[in-house]
């Protein structure tokens, strides 16, 4: 309000202000999505959840088999696995670049055995 309020101008001034409180109020009131916060710590089903969040589905036996060739970083704590965001989004890096890696090489031996 840049207007000086008088006597006169009081309860127009005041029923502005009570709009703007109403909606202040009704924007506070809605509810704000909250993004999905991810566990420090995930256990196998999170994991997974996470995994194929990122774009990489796989099966609960796979995860398996990778934790228990010490292919995926993992913590073990007694029967129990867990995995930690930053560990499994650099782990997913390094998989796709040795896919890429592994497909051009692939196509660069298929180009040379058909002289193409």
């Amino acid at each position: 309000m840049d207007k000086k309020i008088t006597f006169d101008t009081l309860p127009s001034a005041v029923m502005e202000l009570t709009e703007k409180v109403d909606l202040l109020i009704s924007m506070f009131s809605t509810k704000i999505e909250k993004r999905e916060e991810i566990p420090k710590y995930m256990n196998t089903e999170t994991a997974l959840e996470y995994l194929r969040k990122t774009g990489l589905t796989i099966s609960k036996s796979k995860l398996y088999k990778l934790t228990a060739s010490n292919s995926i970083p993992v913590y073990k704590e007694g029967n129990s696995l867990f995995f930690t965001q930053q560990e499994l989004d650099k782990w997913c890096e390094e998989n796709i670049q040795i896919k890429l890696n592994k497909e051009r090489f692939l196509s660069t031996i298929k180009k040379y055995n058909y002289g193409k």
